[in-house]
């Protein structure tokens, strides 16, 4: 999964082609948790500021998993009406009047933000943030970060296949890495740009690459219990 630092200061190296879309697709399409692990599937929660892309992520998520079929929006974005993610909270993971059962068992959490804007977050939204990440941390449950609309960065889409290697987007993890106390070995980076009706190889990669490094991590917990 491409975890070693390198002295560029690049910590991933996906493989930008069909074989390894076919591999990603195919382990993340035909996983099952282990047995005995209480649950017949890994839950993932995703937790952002409004506008961060959280709905959007979704639908690249379903989109990236059926590339070969018609883009996905299954989630209303944005500010429609409609959409599942209006609002921005920070969730206790262990409300009481929530009873945890194995459906329901938090395995990961993903962490996104919009990385043009990462800058601006106040202080105090951050500091937020960190409590939730130190809490999910205590509870062992994964987690990562996920960057989007890296585009506003100024990289080149046709730079997209070598994005962990820019500079400018590894100087954000650094600042992200220190404000969030997170390590940037956990930070990705999805892209929700996509226009058409199927969704590019390279943005399927980046996408299905952090649902694999995610649940090949919760498998990897879930065995050693």
């Amino acid at each position: 999964m491409g975890s070693k630092l390198s002295k560029d200061g690049c910590f991933h190296f996906p493989t930008m082609d069909e074989r390894n879309l076919d591999t990603l697709r195919d382990y993340l399409c035909n996983y099952n948790p282990p047995e005995g692990c209480g649950s017949s599937c890994i839950n993932i929660l995703l937790v952002c500021m409004v506008g961060a892309g959280k709905s959007s992520i979704i639908n690249t998520f379903l989109s990236a998993l059926h590339p070969q079929g018609p883009t996905m929006t299954c989630v209303p974005t944005g500010m429609n009406p409609q959409s599942v993610t209006p609002e921005h909270s920070i969730p206790d993971l262990y409300i009481a009047n929530y009873p945890i059962i194995p459906e329901n068992v938090i395995h990961g959490v993903i962490f996104i933000f919009d990385i043009d804007t990462t800058d601006f977050i106040s202080d105090d939204k951050m500091k937020e943030f960190q409590e939730l990440q130190t809490m999910v941390a205590q509870k062992y449950v994964h987690r990562v970060v996920i960057g989007t609309k890296f585009e506003l960065l100024g990289i080149p889409e046709k730079h997209n296949a070598w994005i962990y290697e820019y500079e400018p987007l590894q100087r954000k993890f650094e600042q992200l890495a220190k404000r969030t106390g997170m390590d940037r070995r956990s930070m990705f980076v999805v892209s929700n740009q996509w226009t058409g009706e199927q969704i590019e190889m390279i943005k399927c990669i980046l996408a299905l690459y952090v649902l694999n490094n995610m649940v090949r991590n919760i498998d990897r917990f879930l065995k050693a219990q």
